[in-house]
């Protein structure tokens, strides 16, 4: 091979069909090569300087959704020293593109040594002061009742979180169950959110430029923190209510300022991501936030039991922890609710079985396991009649799609990409199977999510087969509200979408006891009401040194 005529694609966000168009139209004549963002992404640092080292040739392409939303670009600019091909190209879906060659780099060197200069001296700052703060962290004792409003709900992710995937559809439910049990609150978020529930208040990031983003994450703590207190001067709410993320304090901070206990909603460890999925060179600085917030919480809420089980290994104290699963507006994701346009939409004929899969295509959704059971199912002439829809988009959309893309000329597979929540309720709604194939985390350890998939399917009144895995295998009983299998199992779950496709009956059985199963124990009206109540009960007795109430 040639490798002057070579251009290697990274596709960190974004269509990788439109970016293959977009690198070849540029790049014409191009042999173009592309690595997937997962297997980079997931790999060591060793790991990927090697990656980098071994690419020689043309250019190497990174294209995103939006340049202008990415926290990398001054990274990889500076990975152009580590490649050795003649430019790195920085591309997006709207035609944007910054190209960096050595002479470029040369230039920006004076730019980037004062951004690194600033950024090692934020990073310092913040370790010295974090690993003092660990030696002390002590929660606020929840009062009587005190504050207007009654939450005051803190969002101190300074990037832009989009208009779909869990963690927005948590918020966005969250939010609503608060409004419709009658509560008071008051939003705080870098960036306006996707939930019409309560009023967004604004604390804007600083726009200075930076060479890491953990650096400017961090000190937006300080700014967010004086932002809310502004915000809050004639006001002193209950409870402080924060969604854990990434290298943030910013409720710790407040609730040791204000003197108001912090609710913390922790989905999972982001040191257990970094381990495991994202590799960073600054993991010490998110382990350091981690034991400052769960260490400041007066209560956690959790979205399963294996996270409760996590936390008390790590020495907090049961009876600071409830166990709420993730959960559902009923009134919204209901069966009728789009049916007949969504099938319109997607050519969907009267006699064929439409399957439906919607997630953010990640690493434990069961993406490869899925991709082989549709092409199971497609290459047998029992899967006569039978299409997908899969919706959403995330770290493994691009190796699905190319993996299926025999099906999806055929019009027998749909990637619909991301989608607008009122298009998405319309394709469930249009499915007659639902389908969420998760599988066991990479280290072996339990599956600690809760997806909020699986609720919404459960609303919409439909077949679901789903993954007989920890808190999946708990909402659901097989045989009454799901079909439930063995994770990883390509066999299992072909033979269960099948079982469905031949049985509308049983499908309709299944879908109607899901769906009561959802409004009577799993609405989040009756989430956000749990969440609360916890934080205003007097823990019960204990048994063998567990809270009987988690």
């Amino acid at each position: 091979m040639d490798t002057a005529d070579v251009v290697y694609l990274y596709v960190w966000t974004g269509d990788a069909k439109n970016a293959r168009t977009l690198v070849t139209n540029h790049f014409r004549g191009a042999n173009i090569i592309e690595f997937p963002h997962h297997e980079f992404r997931s790999s060591s640092i060793a790991g990927r300087l090697r990656t980098l080292h071994g690419f020689k040739g043309q250019a190497l392409v990174f294209y995103f959704r939006s340049l202008a939303d990415s926290k990398y670009i001054q990274i990889l600019k500076c990975i152009h020293l580590l490649h050795r091909c003649k430019q790195t190209v920085l591309l997006d879906e709207g035609g944007s593109r910054e190209t960096i060659r050595s002479a470029t780099l040369l230039r920006l060197v004076p730019t980037l040594l004062w951004r690194a200069s600033q950024d090692v001296v934020t990073l310092v700052f913040w370790f010295c002061y974090l690993e003092i703060w660990t030696r002390r962290t002590e929660p606020v004792p929840f009062q009587a009742e005190r504050g207007n409003p009654e939450v005051a709900y803190l969002i101190p992710h300074s990037q832009r979180m989009g208009n779909s995937g869990g963690a927005v559809s948590h918020i966005r439910g969250f939010l609503g169950g608060l409004k419709v049990i009658g509560k008071t609150c008051r939003v705080f978020s870098a960036a306006p959110l996707a939930q019409d529930a309560f009023a967004n208040e604004i604390i804007s990031p600083q726009s200075r430029r930076f060479l890491f983003w953990e650096a400017p994450a961090l000190a937006y703590n300080l700014r967010y923190a004086r932002g809310v207190q502004k915000h809050l001067a004639d006001q002193s709410p209950r409870f402080l209510y924060q969604r854990h993320c990434r290298l943030s304090v910013t409720g710790a901070l407040l609730s040791r300022r204000l003197g108001v206990p912090l609710i913390l909603e922790y989905n999972g460890s982001e040191v257990w991501i970094a381990d495991h999925w994202d590799p960073t060179f600054f993991r010490r600085w998110i382990e350091l936030c981690e034991e400052v917030t769960l260490g400041s919480a007066s209560r956690i809420v959790v979205v399963s039991d294996v996270l409760k089980a996590e936390l008390t290994e790590r020495g907090i104290p049961a009876d600071r922890i409830l166990v709420n699963p993730n959960a559902v507006d009923p009134d919204y994701f209901y069966p009728g609710r789009g049916r007949e346009q969504g099938r319109r939409d997607l050519s969907i004929e009267p006699p064929e079985v439409l399957v439906g899969f919607v997630g953010t295509f990640s690493l434990w959704h069961g993406i490869e396991v899925l991709q082989q059971a549709i092409t199971r199912l497609l290459s047998d002439s029992t899967g006569r009649g039978l299409r997908f829809v899969l919706i959403g988009d995330g770290l493994l959309h691009a190796q699905m799609r190319s993996y299926l893309a025999p099906y999806e000329a055929a019009g027998k597979v749909i990637f619909t990409g991301t989608l607008p929540r009122e298009k998405v309720v319309e394709y469930l709604d249009a499915s007659d199977i639902l389908v969420s194939p998760h599988i066991p985390m990479p280290d072996g350890s339990r599956f600690f999510g809760s997806p909020t998939k699986l609720f919404e399917y459960m609303a919409m009144g439909k077949g679901i087969v789903a993954s007989r895995l920890d808190q999946l295998a708990d909402v659901l009983e097989h045989e009454r509200t799901a079909l439930l299998v063995t994770p990883g199992s390509v066999e299992e779950l072909s033979d269960a979408i099948l079982e469905l496709v031949s049985d509308p009956q049983k499908r309709q059985s299944l879908g109607a006891a899901a769906r009561l199963t959802a409004v009577e124990c799993h609405s989040w009206s009756q989430n956000a009401r749990r969440a609360l109540n916890s934080a205003v009960t007097t823990p019960i007795a204990r048994r063998n040194g567990i809270d009987d109430r988690g």
